[in-house]
């Protein structure tokens, strides 16, 4: 069962403006999503809150993670869209950031790793000019990376990435291997989301949704 409601701001105030609401990104950091708490990232008004979950519903937030300066530089429809929690490896527990576009001076992606609260910056190769939609961390440490594209000529394409344990830290370039391609050709749309759980016999199970941004007509989710 879902239900849609309100994001609350300090004090339990619900968001009345669109740049201070505009929510893009969920990770959880202990417990569930019945109780629990959670990270949650907003682009526009860029920051990343920490939000206790009470009964299914997240509560105002507790406390937003130390802004990179680079969230300055984020455009204001282009922040930060892939959000995780480290589950393995030596940063297990630390939050883990990409913006949805942006690139540094060899147009290559910009993310973050919180380690002990200090954010530290990550370099992910750009490959065909895709944008990071969502993040998803693995048991052994690595992480998974949803990319999207979209051009009026081509349509929308999507790729997703796995960066080894051994490939992800601060300061290097990471490129990955990819697991998957596709385009038009298959049943794909504008894919912003994805989870990952194990299946009933240990295996990696990924969820991938699309956005449809309330449209009926060119998009479907």
């Amino acid at each position: 069962l879902a239900r849609i409601g309100p994001l609350l701001g300090v004090g339990g105030k619900p968001l009345l403006r669109e740049r201070d609401r505009d929510a893009e990104a969920i990770a959880l950091l202990s417990g569930s999503l019945a109780k629990g708490r959670v990270l949650i990232g907003f682009e526009r008004n860029h920051r990343i809150g920490l939000f206790d979950v009470v009964d299914g519903a997240p509560q105002a937030p507790i406390a937003y993670l130390k802004a990179p300066a680079d969230f300055k530089r984020m455009g204001a429809n282009k922040g930060i869209e892939a959000l995780c929690v480290m589950r393995g490896g030596p940063h297990a527990g630390e939050p883990v950031a990409f913006a949805e576009r942006l690139l540094d001076g060899a147009r290559h992606h910009t993310g973050w790793l919180w380690a002990r609260g200090e954010p530290q910056r990550l370099s992910l190769r750009n490959i065909d000019d895709h944008d990071v939609t969502d993040l998803a961390a693995l048991w052994d440490g690595s992480v998974l990376v949803l990319e999207r594209r979209f051009r009026w000529l081509d349509g929308v394409r999507m790729r997703l990435r796995r960066i080894p344990a051994s490939e992800f830290r601060p300061g290097s370039l990471m490129t990955g291997e990819t697991l998957l391609e596709a385009d038009y050709g298959y049943e794909i749309d504008n894919m912003e989301g994805m989870s990952v759980h194990r299946g009933p016999s240990g295996e990696t199970v990924i969820t991938l949704i699309s956005d449809d941004n309330y449209s009926t007509i060119l998009q479907s989710t």
